[in-house]
């Protein structure tokens, strides 16, 4: 993360209290004479200086790029908990929101997912971009290729096209939507 990414506080305090001079020390060899005390000067005015500096980052592509990482590693771990471990990968076959996977589809789900979910967290745009060119790449390649994997992963085209779409989105988000930040610096001086 960068500088200026994240969340930005600051606070300086700088109290500089005024002091007076201290009188020269005697020397060994001149005999010690004690000057009569010269009248106290007025004390000069204490300087103080307060800086309160805050910001803040809005990021909607992060979001949206976390949320679609959530939902498919929430989907990818349902289709694995149904589909189980204990037989082949591919011999399982489940239905889950009206899609059919296999326990393949759902690792392969569940990997991209949290790949995106990191993206969006750690507020990344090059990787929320390479991870949504990745799921709009293999969304696209499952829709056009569906006979390759009906059998290992029970991928139906529709499935296909919508996980190739979202990842389009994805992408497209992330280039499209702007970034807001904001910043204030209070200085207060006495």
């Amino acid at each position: 993360m960068t500088i200026d990414q994240g969340s930005y506080h600051q606070r300086e305090a700088v109290i500089a209290p005024a002091t007076t001079p201290l009188p020269p020390l005697p020397t060994a060899a001149a005999p010690a004479v004690v000057p009569a005390p010269a009248p106290a000067p007025a004390p000069a005015p204490v300087v103080s200086r307060v800086r309160r500096s805050s910001g803040s980052h809005f990021e909607p592509d992060a979001l949206f790029a976390a949320g679609v990482g959530l939902v498919l590693t929430v989907l990818g771990l349902i289709v694995m908990i149904r589909g189980g471990f204990d037989g082949t990968m591919s011999a399982p076959v489940v239905e889950v929101l009206g899609f059919t996977h296999t326990t393949t589809l759902g690792i392969i789900e569940v990997i991209l997912g949290i790949a995106l979910l990191a993206s969006g967290a750690s507020r990344s745009r090059s990787s929320e971009i390479f991870f949504g060119t990745v799921l709009g790449v293999v969304g696209f390649v499952g829709a056009v290729q569906n006979e390759s994997f009906t059998k290992n992963l029970a991928l139906e085209s529709s499935m296909a096209w919508i996980i190739a779409i979202v990842g389009a989105a994805v992408v497209a988000a992330t280039l499209m939507l702007p970034r807001f930040s904001s910043r204030s610096t209070t200085t207060t001086q006495q």
